[in-house]
């Protein structure tokens, strides 16, 4: 007998996400220590549980859970524990917690690596996290309506990292499309605009310290997302000549002083062919590139 429609589709599924942690890529990783940590406490908080009621002891694992795991918004509580600033970044407090949050890390994920690297995307979710821990702390300690929570309010989850990753991919690429259901195609970057309108809308509507944690990630996402559009200013190798500074061609081509016309010119051209081989690459993936555009590309990233 031939296996149903449905059993086929479970098991292209089954293979899909072996090799996508096979293939050990920063994206893979990333989501393999969340979930890896996540089912770790779950083990430890029902063994606690379990040694609590056969002993009749009073342990909780949830205010250890959250003193030496969570990131607080108590200044004087980070201090004493500093490394909460990353931990946070790889713990959940429920599936739907982690389920999401890992479903949007893949999404956004598998879109940042179409246009960047992987180096960029570690970075990019660390220092995006920890940047919304930052807002999330601020906020806390700001604002007059959160004075009674900040002794106690920490913050656990991945979504400041996620939202710095949507942000720096849509400000890279903002008018690259992505398909939802029920909606249809739609540009990065009205889908970023939607998702920062819900956060601010749904400040006074409880998780506020989880919502400035996002909008603290999607400040980095952006800033990142420039930095890479318009590459290290610091690291560029410019000449100047007559106060105008110079067109650095790519690699293997002439390096001689240009024209205003010839430096537009070549400007031009690059960026229009730049466009061309990222819309095959949107199209077709990286593994279609010749080995000149992915030679190409590469120059013009490290410019």
């Amino acid at each position: 007998m031939y296996p149903s429609p449905f059993r086929q589709r479970l098991r292209f599924l089954g293979q899909g996400i072996r090799q996508f942690f096979a293939a050990r890529s920063a994206l893979s990783t990333l989501m393999l220590i969340n979930i890896a940590v996540y089912l770790l406490l779950l083990i430890v908080r029902g063994g606690v549980k379990m040694v609590s009621f056969l002993f009749e002891l009073d342990l909780n694992f949830d205010k250890w859970f959250h003193a030496f795991l969570a990131f607080p918004s108590d200044i004087t509580s980070f201090l004493y524990h500093p490394w909460t600033i990353v931990t946070n970044l790889f713990v959940h407090d429920s599936f739907w917690h982690i389920f999401f949050n890992m479903f949007m890390l893949y999404v956004t994920g598998q879109l940042f690596l179409k246009y960047l690297t992987q180096k960029q995307l570690v970075a990019t979710y660390f220092i995006g996290g920890v940047v919304g821990n930052l807002f999330f702390m601020g906020a806390y300690n700001l604002f007059p309506v959160f004075a009674g929570m900040v002794s106690c309010a920490t913050s656990v989850g991945a979504s400041g990292a996620i939202m710095a990753i949507l942000l720096a991919v849509t400000l890279y690429r903002p008018d690259h499309t992505v398909s939802l259901i029920l909606v249809g195609r739609i540009a990065m970057k009205w889908l970023a605009v939607i998702f920062i309108v819900i956060d601010l809308l749904s400040i006074t509507n409880g998780n506020a310290g989880g919502h400035f944690a996002h909008l603290g990630g999607a400040v980095y996402g952006v800033l990142a997302g420039l930095y890479y559009l318009k590459g290290n200013p610091f690291r560029k190798v410019v000449f100047v000549r007559n106060g105008r500074k110079g067109y650095r061609a790519p690699a293997g081509t002439s390096s001689r002083p240009t024209s205003d016309a010839e430096y537009n010119a070549n400007k031009r051209r690059d960026e229009e062919r730049v466009d061309a081989i990222l819309d095959k690459i949107s199209k077709s993936g990286y593994g279609s590139l010749t080995k000149e555009e992915r030679d190409f590309l590469y120059n013009y990233k490290r410019r």
